[in-house]
């Protein structure tokens, strides 16, 4: 049987990784923890919260402007604790620590409370973005 010409660039197993992703070209990071079909829920300018089309539990979101919240904030106020080298430099940029910085750019009201703790969930240990990522698009 003859080598598909695409292998090369394919390692592993085919599927569904459920990790944190961020878009250079659209400043944001994007997180989904399921893999099934969504309804996006617009909570303000910056969060999407996705919600399972099936039974309405969030399943993962859209954070924009994160560059601006970088800004505002450094990379120091949003480092990943187990992601920093004995030397200081940070390596990640903790999702927790976005989704709370992007929760304290308006005004608090219940819809938006709910909205960002419910995606609480998804900030665990893993989830993080290599500072590399958002560095090289800045």
């Amino acid at each position: 049987m003859e080598k598909h010409f695409l292998s090369d660039f394919v390692e592993g197993e085919p599927g569904f990784r459920p990790e944190p992703w961020y878009n250079p070209y659209g400043d944001c990071v994007v997180y989904r923890a399921a893999n099934e079909a969504v309804v996006a829920d617009r909570i303000d300018e910056l969060l999407t919260v996705y919600r399972s089309a099936l039974d309405d539990r969030p399943i993962g979101f859209q954070l924009k402007g994160v560059r601006a919240i970088i800004d505002k904030f450094k990379l120091g106020g949003l480092a990943a604790v187990a992601s920093e080298r004995a030397d200081g430099q940070i390596l990640a940029i903790s999702v927790s620590a976005l989704l709370f910085a992007a929760y304290m750019q308006k005004p608090e009201t219940p819809q938006r409370r709910e909205a960002y703790k419910s995606l609480i969930p998804f900030s665990g240990a893993r989830a993080e973005i290599p500072v590399d990522q958002v560095s090289a698009a800045m």
